[in-house]
């Protein structure tokens, strides 16, 4: 009889994003958070990071889920500290 063997492999990802803006200045900081890293981004982009529809972004900010800014020219400025880290746990919202 022939013995069978078991491994275990541990995969760790660590994923990091490049934002650039055209100015070339850093993105504002969150008002409402008080961690380092509350940079705020575009709708878009933050749809890609939350890999969320842009849809689900909106729907996030109607709802007060996460933290947001307005500009006067009605432009909107997202939080990435308050992006749920898949995007999962708010998508149902």
């Amino acid at each position: 009889m022939r013995k069978s063997r078991k491994s275990e492999k541990t995969i760790e990802l660590h994923e990091f994003y490049v934002i650039r803006s055209a100015s070339g200045s850093l993105p504002p900081l969150c008002a409402e958070c008080s961690t380092d890293g509350g940079f705020m981004v575009t709708p878009e982009q933050a749809a890609v990071i939350a890999r969320v529809p842009l849809r689900v972004i909106f729907r996030w900010v109607e709802l007060g889920a996460i933290h947001f800014i307005e500009g006067t020219d009605g432009s909107l400025a997202i939080c990435l500290s308050s992006l749920p880290a898949t995007g999962t746990q708010l998508k149902e919202l």
